[in-house]
């Protein structure tokens, strides 16, 4: 009887559905608002609803912590966590991607009010000191410039929680010139330090191939050491196409005064993506 018992409870853990056995997604980047915001704020940002929404509706539950962004790629490329929000693929190639990306990333130059300069290409960076944040992918041409004139007067590197909220400051205090970062991230961050008067865009580098559209496009990816990492990208594809279709993509986006990414590219998508 006691043999008998043993088995019936066997058979129903075997049967019972995976959701019944809930996992804990750790997830963790430095602060990007409105992408993904400070633990304190009263708004998480827009990926980690979405991304809390799909996990929890798969019996799964989301956990978001904030540490600098090159020990968060350190650490999912080790496994140390399950996922990374805010990544491209060429960032971190190795990692496990969904199908679905979480935004389309264009780079805008910031600068001082009374800083004369305007953005022309790379060659323009060459008479400004430039602050941009460690381990970021800015870009194929970019990336190149910022990788040869790395820790020069030129091109400053920060590491830290709040990278920009730094840059910002050492903009105001003339370390540094101009800093190049996405429009929405830049905007929140300046509103919300109370300085977004004191600064304005210089310009911006603009999608102009497949290339540089697949680069700008970015993701919540996931640890290649996690054995259910494939399992949770197809989550994320799946629950933002749901998500998109229903109009609660919309109204997440909103909260943020923010539109859908698709609907912001549509024009750059229907060119280079084939």
């Amino acid at each position: 009887m006691l043999f008998l018992r043993y088995f019936i409870l066997l058979s129903v853990f075997i049967l019972l559905p995976a959701t019944a056995f809930p996992d804990t997604i750790l997830l963790k980047s430095d602060t990007w608002c409105p992408y993904n915001c400070s633990l304190d704020a009263k708004l998480p940002g827009f990926t980690i609803e979405v991304a809390k929404k799909i996990f929890e509706k798969a019996g799964h539950k989301l956990k978001y912590e904030i540490v600098p962004w090159s020990r968060a790629l350190k650490l999912v490329k080790e496994g140390g966590i399950t996922a990374i929000v805010g990544v491209t693929k060429n960032e971190a190639p190795e990692l496990i991607f969904p199908e679905q990306e979480f935004g389309i990333s264009v780079i805008h130059f910031f600068k001082r009010k009374d800083f004369a300069w305007t953005f022309a290409g790379t060659e323009s960076l060459k008479t400004v000191k430039v602050g941009i944040m460690d381990d970021y992918e800015y870009g194929a041409e970019l990336d190149e410039y910022f990788e040869k004139n790395r820790n020069t007067k030129k091109v400053q590197i920060i590491k830290a929680k709040e990278p920009l909220v730094l840059n910002i400051r050492k903009l105001l205090r003339e370390r540094v010139d101009v800093i190049p970062e996405d429009k929405a991230v830049f905007i929140n961050t300046a509103t919300s330090m109370g300085v977004w008067d004191k600064i304005e865009d210089a310009g911006i580098d603009p999608i102009s191939s497949k290339e540089s559209l697949d680069e700008s496009k970015l993701y919540i990816a996931f640890s290649p050491k996690n054995p259910k990492s494939k399992e949770y990208a197809k989550l994320i594809t799946h629950g933002i196409e749901q998500m998109r279709l229903s109009g609660e993509l919309s109204k997440i986006l909103a909260k943020y005064k923010l539109t859908d990414w698709r609907e912001d590219f549509k024009d750059v998508i229907k060119k280079y993506q084939k």
